[in-house]
């Protein structure tokens, strides 16, 4: 007998801690509470129901009701653990994207606001981690747009720069198509017939400079020496047999065997 009045007050507790006051009136079968505050208060009710089972000796309907309380706030801190989870993701996501190196300013909000549903989570405050929530999401995407859009600046500067360079390197001695002229380097301090040979506006070629020093004999007087300042004539209208010489008079080992980079001018004849 005892043990079927024990059954029945855990049948009826379950009940209690499963609704509300404000449900009681249309409760139908025993559920579970659905929304997180209707948790929170059935988990209040059952510490209550747990105080006066205690207080009346029945130890066993004490437990099944601590057992329901305990049930429902843990369902309430898992609901807040996987919203704290969804959201080391997303932060996750922007550092991926490099997000703090190309928005650094969005990106160190979107940290603030996740630092605040940290302290919001050990403070158990759902409330305040819904509404972060709101806010976190809001950052992330002005944190994804703005690096997107510094990326795509970046690239397009990259893109710049790579046509200026190859303006200059056609400005700095590369020939007219089909000119018959010489163009003109001026020498910088410190380089050599071999140095300027190598560049790649000019031969491309170190082993081509005897064609630089033949084609300046009237002020290069040493080989070996050159000046800053000196304005080099540079040969374009060299046929194949005086490209091979002047690699084969510069110490070339193959001095045929001309490198598929290098500059080869107009004349091959």
């Amino acid at each position: 007998m005892r043990y079927l009045l024990t059954v029945l007050m855990v049948l009826m507790l379950m009940a209690g801690c499963a609704t509300t006051s404000k449900d009681k009136k249309t409760a139908g079968p025993v559920q579970g509470p659905a929304t997180e505050e209707a948790k929170i208060s059935a988990s209040l009710e059952c510490l209550k129901i747990a105080t006066e089972a205690r207080k009346k000796g029945n130890i066993s309907a004490e437990k099944v009701a601590l057992d329901l309380a305990l049930k429902y706030l843990r369902e309430v801190d898992t609901e807040n653990r996987q919203v704290l989870n969804d959201s080391t993701e997303i932060l996750r996501s922007i550092i991926a994207i490099s997000g703090f190196e190309y928005a650094s300013k969005e990106s160190y909000e979107l940290l603030v606001v996740y630092m605040e549903m940290q302290n919001a989570y050990a403070d158990h405050d759902s409330e305040k981690i819904k509404a972060l929530k709101v806010t976190l999401d809001a950052k992330f995407e002005n944190a994804r747009s703005a690096t997107a859009e510094a990326k795509q600046k970046k690239i397009e500067a990259l893109g710049k720069e790579v046509t200026i360079k190859k303006d200059d390197t056609r400005k700095q001695g590369e020939p007219d198509s089909g000119s018959a002229l010489l163009s003109i380097y001026t020498v910088k301090k410190g380089e050599t017939l071999p140095s300027v040979a190598a560049r790649h506006d000019i031969y491309n070629d170190s082993y081509m400079w005897p064609l630089i020093y033949k084609a300046n004999r009237d002020q290069i007087k040493d080989p070996k020496v050159l000046y800053g300042g000196q304005e080099l004539k540079i040969p374009r209208d060299m046929s194949l047999e005086e490209i091979i010489q002047a690699r084969r008079e510069a110490g070339a080992s193959e001095p045929e065997k001309i490198p598929k980079d290098a500059l080869i001018p107009r004349r091959t004849k």
